[in-house]
């Protein structure tokens, strides 16, 4: 059982007696403890052979709720009473299931990954039409439709060049047997909109747990409805809705969750973050939505209370040494330490990444690198070493897939892409390849090191210390969503980057910056000025690391 003690705001919400929950929870509220406690609550309530269902959006969400739940509930019990599945992945077993009822071809059908339209886009000939043809594909499957009615769709919605790209596209899918991404959740929804399917996953499923509905779309949201009727619990935070690009509604789904669930459960205590991190999370916070402030669950467990800090250095170049000095310091003083550098898109990480390249110092990962993915990575070498030692990088990769779950779309996609890296290497064995590859924990999310990622990936995850990157207009905001809701939304990209940290917050932005016609004087983000740091220098920082990390 777990040894975590719920505070009385999180246990009343994992022990309601509602049927129907809405708890509000935002960053280092204790949410993924508090849905393992609620998934306990709950099993109780199960009719015979019933099980809870607990949909996250992400590999790591469900990696991360999976362990809680071992905890909490012991191993056996959480395999056998609770399933626990992302968006998509519980998507295509529907599919694969049942496909046959909408006239699927199951023999032949082709399970996509995420890329597999952009390449279909490629493939046509798309050129500068390629970005508005997605979105319009994506904008019609987010429907019920049936595949004729998604061509009828297209023709009504444009007759211009995206239009005919969208069509011709489409038209070479369903001629292949192919799915896109998109396609699982269309077709899942179909599928769940038939009242015999329906019910043989109401009548199997006696509550859904449903972590980070501010994420949902409307069509995801149906899935979740229609997939259990009797207890439905849906949890996160609408300060850390980021994903409207992706078909996320998080005023729409609140509204309608709000009406199955009534008035919210609101969590107020951070166990993730220090004070001083907390002070600068807030004073964005407050921006957004007034009155969420969150206090420190236990202040005094701080050494020196935390640490944040604003620095401004004159350019990328600078910048990027500066940090890999600190980090350099942060890690001499305390090994153990998870350091996150955090940009808004990758190509601001760029200086960053290269100084970090080959360093020997302290383990650096990318997390836009599967092959870096200590998950996927343990996969691979324990497949490989049950192979022959002449088995080659491709023997390697069919016997992965093969030991992989079909409908766990994400995982598959992650083992082609490492594949696809270790197939570059000149090693003519997949044992050979694999002794190359840097060893991590696979039980560890976050190990000790530096993390390299954008801030979408890194949400729902915490670091000692954090370093939002690029405080500058045109990267926080980015240009093309400086106005309306889509700079609301960049404010709470800022937002989900600062929340990530624990003992430790530093923001940064430079003073020049580097564009197509040579250097140019960056623009401090609109945002600089309001976020409350104590530090303004490297000097203090040295002088707080020296005084606290290493009794932290």
């Amino acid at each position: 059982m777990s040894e975590f003690s719920l505070s009385k705001e999180q246990l009343e919400a994992a022990t309601s007696d509602e049927d129907n929950l809405l708890i509000i929870a935002p960053p280092g509220c204790g949410k993924t403890e508090l849905l393992a406690h609620r998934a306990a609550h709950q099993i109780n309530s199960l009719e015979p052979n019933q099980r809870v269902l607990a949909l996250t959006f992400t590999k790591r969400a469900r990696s991360n709720l999976e362990e809680r739940l071992r905890s909490v509930v012991g191993h056996a019990r959480a395999r056998r009473q609770i399933l626990v599945r992302n968006l998509h992945g519980f998507a295509t077993e529907i599919v694969l299931a049942h496909g046959r009822t909408i006239g699927l071809n199951m023999e032949s059908l082709k399970i996509p990954k995420s890329s597999t339209m952009r390449k279909a886009m490629e493939a046509a000939g798309g050129g500068t039409h390629i970005y508005d043809a997605e979105r319009l594909l994506s904008d019609i499957k987010r429907h019920p439709l049936s595949d004729s009615e998604v061509r009828t769709a297209i023709r009504q919605r444009t007759d211009g060049p995206i239009g005919t790209l969208a069509e011709e596209v489409e038209r070479s899918r369903q001629d292949a047997n192919q799915l896109h991404y998109d396609d699982l959740l269309r077709h899942a929804q179909c599928l769940l909109r038939l009242p015999a399917v329906a019910r043989l996953y109401q009548a199997h499923f006696g509550a859904v747990l449903v972590d980070e509905f501010q994420d949902l779309s409307m069509q995801q949201l149906d899935l979740a409805m229609l997939s259990c009727t009797s207890r439905r619990t849906f949890a996160g935070d609408p300060l850390q809705g980021i994903y409207s690009w992706a078909g996320a509604a998080p005023t729409e789904v609140e509204a309608e969750v709000r009406k199955t669930c009534g008035t919210p459960i609101r969590l107020h205590e951070s166990y993730r973050s220090s004070p001083k991190v907390l002070a600068a999370v807030n004073s964005v916070s407050e921006e957004v939505d007034p009155g969420s402030s969150l206090v420190s669950a236990q202040p005094e467990q701080w050494p020196g209370g935390g640490c944040s800090a604003a620095l401004v250095f004159p350019d990328r170049a600078s910048e990027a040494e500066q940090l890999k000095r600190l980090v350099g310091a942060i890690m001499r003083h305390n090994p153990s330490a998870s350091v996150g550098i955090i940009t808004r898109v990758f190509w601001r990480r760029s200086d960053i990444d290269s100084v970090l390249a080959g360093e020997k110092a302290f383990p650096v990962r990318r997390w836009d690198l599967a092959i870096d993915d200590p998950w996927i990575v343990a996969l691979i070498q324990s497949t490989v070493a049950t192979l022959p030692r002449a088995a080659t990088i491709a023997d390697a990769r069919l016997a992965v897939l093969n030991a992989v779950d079909p409908a766990d779309v994400d995982a598959r996609e992650l083992l082609d892409s490492a594949f696809d890296t270790l197939e570059e290497s000149d090693a003519a064995t997949a044992r050979a390849a694999v002794r190359s590859i840097r060893v991590s924990d696979p039980k560890q999310t976050i190990g000790p090191g530096v993390h390299l990622l954008n801030a979408h990936t890194g949400k729902g995850q915490q670091f000692d210390w954090v370093f939002a990157i690029g405080l500058e207009e045109g990267h926080l905001p980015l240009t093309r969503n400086n106005h309306g809701k889509p700079l609301s939304e960049e404010q709470r990209v800022l937002l989900v980057m600062l929340s990530r940290a624990r003992h430790g917050l530093i923001v940064t932005r430079t003073a020049m910056a580097d564009g197509p016609y040579g250097p140019y004087t960056a623009t401090e983000s609109r945002w600089w000025k309001g976020i409350q740091a104590e530090f303004s220098s490297l000097e203090q920082i040295d002088t707080h690391l020296q005084t606290n990390v290493a009794k932290s």
